[in-house]
């Protein structure tokens, strides 16, 4: 995150280690991406989405709450009442101080990587299916950037604020244009080797 104020919502920053664990679970993760797509939904409209049974799911949403990741919406009553998310997103440090947090972050990385790297994969496999202006606008980029550490940390702050303007229509679908489409945007930013750690230019 920026150093200076942000001028959109701050994401929360998650140092539990039972917190991150309890994420890197692909049923718990499949539900996050759901709430996140739709908005709200019941313990049994989950899982239709996700798979499984309402009970199963609505297990996996207190285990979610319980680590304040959603919250219950209101209506509904036991399996029927609604869920959402509760926040606009998280941080965690692989590098944390804590070796317990960081080995946590990791598991819960490789957990994500797998799921973003199975969803590229499913789009391009599909691709013919989505109309042309989504191919047209979906894409990857790619570029080496002789940075300082520091310089980076710009970059990614400043990524990040443009990515955060929109944030809000995940939960205020009246702000959604019509049109709209659920994009996934995912930034990466990896030392660029040809070999071995250290083997970059220095300048």
């Amino acid at each position: 995150m920026s150093r200076n104020e942000p001028d959109h919502p701050s994401l929360r920053s998650v140092r539990d280690p039972r917190s991150l664990r309890a994420l890197a679970h692909p049923t718990r993760m499949a539900l996050l991406e759901a709430l996140a797509l739709h908005g709200t939904l019941t313990a049994t409209e989950a899982a239709g989405l996700v798979g499984g049974n309402a009970s199963n799911a609505s297990y996996h949403l207190r285990t979610l709450a319980s680590h304040g990741y959603v919250t219950q919406a209101e209506g509904g009553a036991g399996r029927e009442r609604p869920w959402r998310l509760d926040g606009v997103g998280m941080t965690f440090e692989q590098d944390d101080e804590d070796p317990g947090v960081a080995q946590a972050a990791s598991a819960l990385l490789e957990v994500l990587n797998e799921r973003w790297a199975e969803r590229r994969h499913r789009f391009q496999r599909a691709r013919e299916q989505y109309p042309e202006p989504v191919r047209r606008a979906a894409g990857e980029s790619q570029a080496v950037l002789f940075v300082t550490p520091e310089e980076m940390e710009q970059v990614k702050d400043e990524l990040l604020a443009v990515v955060m303007r929109y944030h809000h229509r995940i939960e205020d679908r009246s702000a959604r244009p019509e049109g709209s489409v659920p994009f996934e945007v995912v930034l990466s930013a990896v030392p660029f080797t040809l070999g071995e750690p250290g083997s970059t230019p220095e300048s």
